[in-house]
């Protein structure tokens, strides 16, 4: 059947997560004549389909909750599949049926997608299953929704379904922040096709003066607007950096949501606008320039968020969390992601200060990853130092003397028991490199292929040394982006150049708990890296830890190089997911 007024298309995509291709929508706007419906020839002509009515959907959703629970999620993407693909059905009752049927399945649908965020060590085959199921049910949903789009203006059936459009476009905006949201959780963009179709989307809402037409979106809940589920998706959108975890973006799409009744979008340029869009352009929104293009563009300021945000960090920075946020609250937020978001969002682009990035060519890095290997490449390249030195010095009194552990606070004179290392560990192992696209003082801009590196997210550890070079350097990822399918960017700073291998024992004398695994213990007594840290021009001292051995204020022995430090553990300064770098209090030098 041809109908008319709003007309949207599924169709494929270049940019596309692996698992699934995403839901693509082209607008148009074409009147043209239809053929007329024929409401009544449901029951007579033909066999019903549980999407024909309210009571049919309900009759059918009832026993296969019942019966398969959650795995119902699967089976309601199949009907809609079967729905878009065959039914002829444009009937007012029709959609009145997908409503209800979306508002039912709502429920496992966001436990899915609760499961997937929160799951952060899932297998990645069940990782890309899960994330095609939710995926998938959107796609369909939205086709199902985008048929009676296009209803005729005319027809007898138009004020029924007139009804219905603040509630439709507003789920459909719900699904197309839902896709964006998948895209950004993967540090994928969406393509210029979905700006297109999400901007004109909200453009069709404001033409039919609908957009602020309050609506409860799975009919239980907070009211919301498709103003504030579309300026909701403009604010996360400007977050695109690749620095920001999962569990972040999310934080940033609910704190949107739940503050976008302090901005409003309207066409005062000459204002204190922060952001545009330009609805008739397939591109996201960005800062506003001295000179508009041209086009169909909207503007809003974001000073009473940022008001509101700054409010927050006070809060936080007080040891309390405020009680507008509790509800939203997740792991990974904290001040200094509020603080990073009153950045990001400010009234005015805020100015960096970052160290000078300088362009490379043709340099590669060698890197590694895991702690407990980078542990054993840092002592590995420590002994071999010693031995450099023995054979240069000619004699044992060299060799012993000659160097320094370097701790602020203390800088002591050691000696080093000899240990030669077991023939296995004389074997060069082979680590991939990666090419080096630009750097600085502090950090470092690397370009890899994305097969091979799926191991790679926000707060790796690396290890790192340049060809040839036999030091190795420790750093951490703090951005991520997919300039493509196949093509990682990585942004690396720097933790420090001369990490110092050390050993943490218990201050009573006991011995290694017997279940550590082997790799994780070392000179009788857990792994630990020493990195001197300078932030803010202070000096710090701190040691990077399995997250299992941490525990505030608990004292160690320290022995790095062959010298023993009776210390205490401070407070966390950055944690990933295996490990975790703390401040360390000197106590006293017990050898």
């Amino acid at each position: 059947m041809q109908m008319h007024g709003v007309l949207f298309f599924v169709a494929g995509s270049s940019r596309i997560l692996s698992a699934l291709n995403p839901v693509q929508l082209i607008f148009t706007l074409v009147r043209k004549p239809m053929v007329k419906l024929d409401f009544f020839s449901f029951g007579s002509k033909k066999n019903s389909h549980p999407l024909d009515s309210v009571k049919l959907i309900g009759e059918w959703y009832a026993p296969l909750t019942r019966e398969t629970g959650p795995a119902a999620h699967a089976k309601v993407s199949e009907l809609l599949m079967q729905f878009n693909a065959q039914s002829e059905n444009y009937s007012p009752e029709a959609l009145e049926a997908v409503l209800e049927l979306d508002r039912l399945i709502c429920v496992h649908h966001k436990q899915l997608c609760e499961q997937y965020l929160l799951n952060t060590r899932m297998p990645k085959a069940l990782e890309a299953q899960l994330r095609a199921q939710i995926l998938g049910y959107g796609r369909q949903v939205l086709a199902a929704y985008q048929r009676f789009m296009g209803f005729d203006p005319d027809d007898r059936a138009a004020a029924s379904i007139r009804i219905l459009l603040p509630t439709v476009i507003a789920r459909m905006m719900h699904y197309l922040t839902e896709f964006a949201l998948w895209q950004y959780y993967r540090h994928f963009h969406p393509d210029e096709m979905f700006w297109r179709n999400a901007n004109q989307l909200f453009a069709y809402a404001e033409q039919h003066q609908i957009d602020v037409v309050p609506v409860q979106l799975f009919g239980e809940g907070d009211v919301t607007t498709i103003h504030d589920l579309y300026l909701s998706l403009l604010m996360v959108s400007t977050l695109t950096s690749g620095n920001l975890a999962i569990r972040q973006i999310r934080f940033a799409y609910q704190l949107a949501l739940q503050t976008s009744s302090s901005m409003a979008l309207g066409q005062d340029y000459q204002g204190d606008a922060s952001f545009m869009v330009n609805l008739s352009a397939g591109l996201p929104p960005g800062r506003v320039r001295d000179a508009l293009p041209k086009g169909n563009v909207r503007v809003w300021s974001t000073a009473d968020l940022v008001d509101r945000l700054t409010s927050w960090v006070s809060v936080f920075e007080s040891g309390a969390v405020p009680s507008d946020l509790k509800a939203i609250m997740t792991a990974g937020v904290d001040a200094g992601l509020l603080r990073y978001l009153c950045r990001e969002w400010s009234v005015r682009p805020h100015l960096y200060e970052r160290a000078q990035r300088v362009r490379v060519d043709s340099q590669q890095i060698e890197v590694a990853q895991r702690f407990a290997q980078l542990h054993k490449l840092v002592r590995e390249q420590e002994e071999k130092a010693r031995e450099d030195t023995r054979r240069a010095g000619g004699g044992d009194d060299n060799f012993d003397t000659a160097d320094e552990v370097r701790i602020y606070g203390f800088v002591t004179s050691r000696r080093r028991e000899r240990q030669v290392l077991p023939p296995q560990q004389q074997q060069k192992e082979q680590f991939p490199f990666w090419d080096v696209d630009n750097r600085s003082e502090t950090g470092l801009g690397l370009s890899l292929p994305a097969q091979g590196n799926e191991w790679v997210a926000l707060g790796t550890l690396l290890g790192f040394r340049q060809r040839g070079e036999n030091d190795w350097s420790l750093g951490v990822v703090r951005r991520l982006q997919r300039p493509g399918q196949d093509k990682l960017y990585l942004g690396v700073h720097i933790l420090t150049n001369r990490p110092v291998a050390a050993a943490l024992r218990q201050e009573e004398g006991r011995s290694v708990d017997p279940a550590t695994p082997s790799d994780m213990v070392w000179n009788q007594g857990e792994i630990a890296l020493f990195v001197p840290l300078l932030r803010e021009g202070k000096k710090l001292n701190t040691v990077l830890i399995s997250i299992g051995t941490y525990a505030m204020g608990k004292q160690y022995q320290m022995v790095a190089r062959g010298k023993v430090f009776l210390i205490s553990l401070g407070r966390v300064v950055e944690k990933g997911t295996d490990w975790c770098q703390a401040e360390i209090e000197l106590i006293k030098t017990l050898s």
